[in-house]
């Protein structure tokens, strides 16, 4: 029982301290993260992780000022929940109040947002007026992406009616004209020729007949 508590003990122990990265820069934590924005941390809540020691924090965030969030329902427009877990190597530990410049992941699941250490999310007091200036035109260029890809669906429309699948398919019909022309073609030749037979042979019987008399 002894060893089996030991080796439980050593792969947690791994676990745990697994998660090894550099800290990405201000421009990579925003290219990579689903959500950026400053948040108040107002409430923290621990929770069982099913592990005695490691608990799971629950904070509840008002969203002041959002740089990167690619939706439009509104549903982080002022409140939202940050998950975090000792258990999970990567995970920033959002434990204490206060304001935060949040790098986020979104969980479809839950909808709660989580950040791992690779990310810049930090205390906001630990950025500059300069990290904030990068930040918005960040967001900026993010914003107009947005527009683009908005604009997009005339566009898929459009390659949709030109995609390989609609020129295949209009090619099929092509040939099935043409085919169709074929046939006819086919049997107004059949026909001119049997007429053309007939002609000549009323013709042989006719000049049979004018040569007996």
């Amino acid at each position: 029982m002894s060893k089996l508590l030991l080796l439980f003990s050593l792969f947690l122990s791994v676990h745990i301290f697994a998660c090894k990265c550099e800290t990405l820069n201000l421009e990579k934590s925003f290219e990579n993260a689903d959500i950026v924005f400053i948040g108040n941390i107002h409430s923290v809540k621990q929770t069982p992780s099913g592990f005695k020691t490691l608990q799971n924090f629950v904070s509840g965030v008002k969203i002041e000022k959002v740089f990167k969030y690619d939706a439009f329902d509104g549903f982080y427009k002022d409140e939202a929940t940050l998950f975090s877990s000792q258990i999970r190597s990567c995970d920033y530990l959002f434990k204490t109040k206060g304001k935060y410049l949040i790098f986020g992941y979104i969980d479809s699941d839950t909808g709660f947002i989580y950040s791992d250490i690779c990310f810049s999310t930090a205390k906001l007091d630990f950025f500059n007026s300069n990290d904030l200036k990068q930040l918005d035109k960040l967001s900026e260029n993010f914003k107009q992406k947005l527009k683009i890809k908005n604009s997009e669906p005339v566009i898929i429309k459009s390659l949709i009616e030109d995609s390989p699948d609609r020129i295949i398919n209009d090619l099929k019909l092509q040939i099935n004209l043409l085919e169709s022309k074929n046939k006819n073609l086919k049997l107004l030749i059949s026909i001119f020729g049997i007429a053309f037979l007939l002609v000549i042979i009323l013709f042989m019987i006719k000049r049979k007949s004018t040569q007996k008399l």
